[in-house]
């Protein structure tokens, strides 16, 4: 790759600069980095090592001071934490743990085991191990601003006899926490191979942290990628609550020097010129080798004419064991040319997606600068406009490379919840889920749907609690993978027929929506999910045209008691607000299992007048 290009390539891509991120509270920063591999009572694991000494490496540069631990025992790795909560204290820090090892689970608490352990029985867990929730309890005294957590500790288990399950247990973000696990709870992840020289999980978050960009778009393009690569086997997974903005990488005053891109890129190239050079000599020993084998053919002719009998049997003897040995030795030969041609072509594969991504990131880079001069609302029109003209395209597409490449483009962009729920039907989950400490289980993939339920809902006035009627919902077909919903609704005026598809809503009773919203989110429910949609919007009664823009978060879980009996579920809250001057939030209690909310509160506020409220709960749910 010609080394000027990748300069100013390089050069654009660390200089993009993230005006809406507020990143001067949040300088002081200090990572606690530990990775375990050479256990002493079982197997050692192959690449936690390098996962930590790399992770290291790349957050020094990213500003956080590092206190590392190599191989530790329990011992060292309580000393660490308390050296980083001498470094925090006081000093609303951004804090940070990174852990690669062995992990486990253990009555709803997770554990990083250190290289010392020895784990007879599940009562030793809590003494030789140390609890994730001793290094959350050490940033809450430390009064960190925000704290992140990252567990590539999901490995396959020796201990898990020793466990109340697989993999970790699913957890909610404390206050101020992003917390990040290399694969969904109660799984297990690939510790990655020799070559790659890193667990498949930190492999692709040390190459994201190199690109600017805000700490949700980082996690969900590794979830991506990872997702992508194990072919649905592996699926990162993450919970936050985070209030402000945090990127690892700012552009400006936390990045990458661009000389140590190009130094990358310049060893990337010396490795793929070694090892063609390899290949070429491996190729040349064979050849020489079959030189050598023809030559001895010649000798064990010769050795065959022996007129003494002993004699001739040992000169075969001898013939047929050098012949034997070149054997042996031309297949290891051919072996590393084999093994040499295909380093080769991953190095050269590796060269041309580093090349594709810092063309992405330059592109990424002049596009943030271009809206940061332009107002919020010009900004978002443009984004808006992007973003639908390329999900036009794939919107009805089967092709899940398109929506992987759309996704991680657009990782939390304006119409990504709509790209997700789609991908989630094409691109099935491999991994089991894993039931949640209330005993809820929740797959990537939900039939909410089927065809022939009927739901039946009182509707009050929210002010008085006075019933203005009754609403109906009935599915009238569902296709064969329940994307694809054609229902009916009445409220007293009689029926009107909805079609949806991937669980998004293209019409409801104000006007109808272009791309559809997304009521609920796509793949597992977690407390503390955003998500953002912007959609072309055409009021019902009118037919004006105009836009909207929605906000959703997932608020809490919670069992909820209405007519029809009493429903565990997820809160969720959406805001939607109209070009008009309308302001709408709704309250919606989602039974992951079922189609329509169980519970809905909707606040209409106008520009004038008062603000109307309406509840809506389930009485009925029939199965013609």
């Amino acid at each position: 790759m010609n080394i000027a290009k990748f300069k100013i390539i390089a050069f654009a891509a660390a200089c993009v600069s993230f005006s809406t991120i507020a990143q001067a509270p949040l300088d002081i920063r200090v990572a606690l980095v530990i990775g375990n591999a050479a256990y002493k009572n079982v197997p050692a694991l192959g690449n936690s090592m390098n996962d930590a000494k790399s992770m290291a490496l790349v957050l020094r540069k990213l500003g956080f001071n590092v206190v590392e631990v190599l191989d530790g025992s329990k011992d060292q790795m309580g000393k660490a934490i308390d050296q980083m909560q001498s470094l925090l204290k006081g000093k609303q820090a951004v804090g940070m743990l990174y852990y690669a090892g062995h992990g486990l689970q253990l009555d709803w608490h997770n554990y990083m085991v250190p290289v010392d352990a020895k784990l007879n029985q599940a009562s030793d867990v809590p003494k030789q191990t140390i609890d994730i929730e001793n290094v959350i309890e050490t940033f809450k005294k430390s009064a960190t601003r925000m704290n992140i957590i990252v567990l590539d500790a999901c490995r396959d288990n020796p201990f898990a006899g020793k466990a109340s399950g697989k993999g970790l247990a699913q957890l909610d973000a404390p206050p101020g926490t992003y917390l990040a696990f290399a694969t969904s709870p109660g799984n297990v992840a690939e510790d990655g191979d020799e070559s790659s020289g890193n667990g498949l999980f930190t492999q692709y978050l040390l190459k994201e942290l190199q690109k600017p960009a805000r700490i949700e778009d980082v996690f969900k393009r590794v979830r991506l990628q990872v997702r992508q690569k194990s072919q649905g086997r592996q699926i990162p997974w993450d919970s936050s609550s985070l209030e402000d903005d945090f990127a690892f990488n700012d552009g400006v005053k936390h990045t990458f020097n661009p000389d140590d891109l190009i130094k990358e890129a310049q060893q990337a190239k010396e490795r793929e010129i070694k090892l063609k050079l390899e290949a070429e000599a491996a190729i040349q020993r064979e050849k020489k080798i079959a030189e050598q084998q023809a030559l001895e053919k010649i000798k064990l002719v010769e050795a065959q004419k022996i007129q003494e009998v002993s004699a001739r049997q040992k000169a075969e003897a001898e013939a047929k064991e050098r012949e034997r040995q070149l054997l042996l030795a031309a297949e290891l030969e051919r072996q590393k040319a084999r093994l040499a041609a295909q380093a080769l072509e991953k190095a050269k594969a590796e060269e041309s997606e580093r090349v594709r991504d810092l063309e992405l990131a330059k592109a990424q880079a002049s596009e943030e600068a271009r809206r940061n001069k332009l107002s919020r609302e010009e900004a978002k029109e443009i984004q808006f406009a992007q973003e639908k003209a390329e999900w036009d395209k794939i919107k009805n597409s089967s092709n899940k490379e398109e929506l992987y490449a759309f996704l991680n483009k657009y990782p939390n962009g304006l119409v990504s919840e709509l790209a997700t729920a789609k991908l989630e039907r094409l691109d099935k989950a491999q991994i089991k889920p894993q039931a949640d400490k209330q005993g809820m289980t929740q797959t990537y993939f939900t039939r909410r749907y089927v065809s022939g339920e009927q739901y039946e809902f009182v509707v009050k006035d929210g002010y008085t609690d006075i019933e203005k009627g009754w609403w109906i919902y009935r599915v009238n077909k569902v296709d064969d993978e329940g994307a694809d919903v054609a229902a009916s609704v009445s409220w007293r005026t009689g029926w009107t027929t909805r079609a949806m598809h991937d669980g998004s809503i293209g019409s409801d009773g104000w006007g109808s929506y272009d791309p559809p919203y997304i009521a609920m989110p796509a793949g597992i429910v977690q407390v503390g999910k955003k998500w953002a949609l912007r959609s072309t919007f055409t009021d019902e009664k009118t037919k004006v045209v105009s836009w909207v823009e929605m906000e959703g978060k997932v608020i809490s879980k919670e069992a909820v008691t209405v007519p029809a009996g009493t429903f565990d579920t997820f809160q969720i809250k959406l805001e939607f607000i109209y070009q008009s001057g309308l302001r709408r939030i709704n309250y919606l209690w989602f039974d992951p299992s079922m189609g329509p909310a169980v519970k809905f509160r909707e606040e209409a506020i106008f520009r004038s007048g008062p603000k109307n409220i309406t509840l809506r709960e389930l009485t009925k749910k029939t199965q013609n």
